[in-house]
């Protein structure tokens, strides 16, 4: 029964995954490509939801743009159908151990809050809610980073006999957890190194690939699960064959 009923679990939130980085992309793409002369180098993700015209005290305004609700709705929807993804990956591992189980639940935990984050950045957007609008992206960015660092650790120490880690494919999970911090580090002013990296390249750049690397990594994951789930069943069949 519990068999059954976790291949359910599995394949219903592995889709809604799939789902939400579908939103994600194919969201986000259309935003940039109906935005008048869009720089992907040089302007940020949240300049593409600007309901509202703004300027700041500082200098410098953001201009209300003429279909925000693509881009804003596109990163409420990715958030939803992300959301149940996080937990139910506890299920697909399948830790044992006390530390291992704490730090698989601590990423579902973080991966959870950053997809919600993901809907609040989605619905206050950088003009008519800029206040709320930053807190939610800084929240995003630190839910990113927290995640990535615990998702790594995790597998990185799971016991050899979980599904997750009976292909190599595994040693992907760490590398790509590394990157995600890295990037993370860079967008949150962490250490002071960014002011180096900005020197290679715009911040909006690191922005865009700090979302890209999540969507993307946790993408693979869910690959990754759905071929656990496919070896699993063809395991079965031969067994009840």
């Amino acid at each position: 029964m519990f068999q059954k009923n976790r291949e359910k679990i599995l394949k219903i939130c592995t889709i809604s995954a799939f789902i939400a980085i579908a939103f994600f992309i194919i969201g986000t793409t259309i935003a940039m490509l109906v935005y008048p002369d869009y720089s992907f180098l040089e302007q940020f993700f949240s300049e593409l939801g600007v309901r509202e015209y703004i300027t700041f005290p500082e200098g410098g305004s953001l201009e209300r743009v003429q279909y925000p609700e693509i881009f804003n709705i596109s990163l409420m929807l990715s958030g939803i159908f992300l959301l149940p993804f996080f937990p139910a990956l506890i299920i697909a591992i399948e830790p044992k151990g006390k530390i291992n189980k704490i730090l698989t639940s601590l990423a579902a935990l973080s991966g959870s809050t950053g997809s919600m984050f993901l809907v609040c950045v989605g619905i206050f957007d950088a003009g008519k809610f800029i206040d709320p609008h930053v807190v939610a992206a800084l929240g995003l960015y630190y839910a990113i980073v927290i995640t990535c660092l615990l998702w790594g650790v995790s597998v990185l120490f799971l016991n050899k006999d979980s599904p997750y880690k009976k292909s190599k494919l595994w040693f992907i999970d760490p590398f790509a957890s590394a990157v995600g911090i890295l990037i993370g580090i860079i967008n949150t002013g962490f250490l002071g190194i960014h002011e180096w990296f900005v020197g290679i390249l715009p911040m909006a750049f690191y922005q865009k690939s700090l979302a890209y690397v999540f969507i993307l990594f946790f993408g693979y994951v869910a690959i990754r699960v759905m071929f656990i789930l496919n070896r699993e069943k063809k395991v079965e069949d031969t067994a009840q064959n």
